[in-house]
């Protein structure tokens, strides 16, 4: 397979103002949200809770009115499907990565491109933002990883090549610490661009990874339809927890570290109580994959991106109150 570079920032960028109308299907604690015309690749809250950013295979961003289920705005110019959103920390700018690995942000108020970085010739398989929305993680097809300034569209860190392709990777959320996965997977000291530590005893290939607030842990899920517990610090490991009936494809952590979601293949997001390994919650409602998940900034909701096209916004304090008297789920051993 052949790629090329994309034509330096001439492409058309616009943004389409979508009617309110169009955006939201209510239903019990929460919304559905549609008018992606593709799969739906990437979803994360603002810094203040109130709006969501989605990336689509339909090469668009949407900004999400949080309470309502409305798209506020759609952002247009992507030449390929977008893998990667995040805001930044005032929350003023949406940041965005294709898998071309092209960067773009954009004023939030006036819909306006602030930056337009072209891609650079190679198929991403996952890249990542860092906390504070300054550096991107790229996991290429060439088998590379990369550490990158999204300002200026420089490569800071050549972390190496890889004897097999990266398809997870998360920041810790001081932006200290990153964990990259694939065949294999490793702890990373971002500002020193060094391995630290490598899990040990990986088997199969890993689609999802998370770390804890404070970097100690990390969770892991793919093709073993099971979600494995790490001491980021030993490379132990720890946990392991069961329920997805099908491959797992999307991890987070909640903002205090207490908690974590899933999804995957078999369509449902589940909340786990990260100290017990006890699901506390199984949503469903997707009707394909979950590509991505997301808790919002007080951990009080969680948003789950799905190749069905939609969005789906969930309770996550009335869950929590609900597993207070339910029976335990499936989870840990």
């Amino acid at each position: 397979m052949t790629y090329r570079l994309r034509r330096p920032i001439l492409a058309a960028l616009t943004v389409l103002w979508a009617l309110p109308a169009s955006a939201a299907k209510e239903f019990t604690a929460g919304w559905t949200g549609t008018g992606h015309g593709d799969d739906v690749t990437c979803v994360t809250f603002s810094p203040d809770g109130t709006r969501a950013l989605s990336g689509s295979q339909d090469k668009t961003v949407r900004l999400w009115d949080v309470a309502k289920g409305q798209t506020l705005k759609i952002f247009a110019g992507h030449e390929s499907p977008v893998t990667t959103v995040a805001f930044s920390t005032d929350g003023v700018t949406a940041l965005s990565v294709s898998d071309e690995l092209s960067f773009r942000s954009w004023d939030i108020a006036t819909g306006k491109p602030v930056l337009v970085y072209p891609g650079h010739g190679v198929f991403i398989y996952v890249s990542a933002f860092s906390p504070d929305g300054g550096k991107v993680i790229s996991g290429c097809s060439d088998r590379t990883l990369k550490l990158w300034d999204f300002a200026s569209d420089h490569e800071v860190e050549y972390w190496g090549g890889r004897s097999d392709y990266v398809a997870a990777a998360a920041f810790s959320a001081d932006g200290r610490w990153a964990l990259t996965g694939g065949g294999d997977s490793e702890v990373w000291d971002v500002t020193k661009g060094k391995v630290v530590t490598r899990l040990e005893g990986i088997t199969g290939i890993i689609l999802a990874a998370a770390l804890s607030p404070d970097g100690k842990t990390g969770v892991t899920g793919g093709r073993e339809n099971t979600i494995k517990v790490w001491d980021t610090s030993t490379g132990e490991l720890r946990g392991l927890w069961k329920g997805h009936s099908k491959p797992i494809r999307a991890l987070a952590f909640s903002p205090d570290g207490r908690l974590v979601l899933s999804g995957g293949e078999d369509f449902t997001l589940r909340l786990w109580d990260a100290a017990s390994g006890r699901c506390l919650k199984v949503w469903s409602g997707h009707t394909d994959v979950i590509r991505a998940v997301a808790f919002s900034p007080d951990g009080g909701r969680a948003l789950s991106a799905s190749n069905d096209g939609t969005l789906r916004l969930r309770d996550v304090t009335k869950a929590l109150a609900e597993a207070k008297t339910a029976e335990p789920q499936a989870g840990a051993k």
